[in-house]
């Protein structure tokens, strides 16, 4: 046998509304079979979940295209790390050229990356061991750089977080001038 627990005193207060609308919330409540404080409680949730609902909805457009410049971007280094040929260059520095102008991300390290490996990767070595250790280093050079545009791309677009940077220069008087 389950013991019965005892239910917390319910506190009650009273909030003035217009005759009109204590009518409205009677008569749905009647129609319901609720209490009228029950009717206005689901009425208070259903809005909080619709204004809730509409701001998911309106983000959902702007994910879906931060996240198709993401697959893009990695899809384009995939390829190009598979075959650093002239053309997947220029596929991959137009995708981070793209990734630049619409979300406004810095992509300067992964240009240079994916530069050099294209010019590592067909340079010739006398030594085979040589070009394995150089490829390596810009492999990981083009990894480190990826990693961290998509990491600006998820703060900035995602989290909404702005990255710090550093403080604009601030005007300074100089003897007796304004400048600035």
């Amino acid at each position: 046998m389950v013991p019965e627990v005892a239910e917390p005193q319910v506190r009650w207060t009273t909030i003035k509304v217009p005759v009109s609308l204590d009518r409205r919330v009677a008569e749905l409540a009647s129609r319901v079979g609720k209490a009228k404080w029950k009717v206005l409680l689901d009425a208070i949730a259903l809005y909080e979940t619709s204004v809730r609902r509409a701001r998911t909805k309106e983000e959902l457009p702007k994910v879906d295209k931060v996240l198709w410049y993401i697959e893009k971007l990695c899809m384009s280094v995939g390829a190009l790390k598979e075959r650093p040929s002239p053309e997947n260059l220029g596929r991959t520095l137009k995708t981070a050229s793209q990734i630049r102008e619409r979300l406004g991300v810095d992509v300067s390290l992964l240009e240079r990356a994916v530069n050099d490996y294209v010019r590592v990767f067909n340079t010739e070595y006398r030594n085979p061991v040589e070009k394995h250790d150089a490829v390596d280093e810009v492999t990981m050079e083009v990894n480190m750089a990826l990693k961290s545009v998509l990491i600006e791309i998820t703060y900035r677009h995602i989290l909404k977080e702005e990255l710090e940077s550093p403080p604009a220069p601030q005007p300074t008087e100089q003897a007796g001038e304004q400048v600035g």
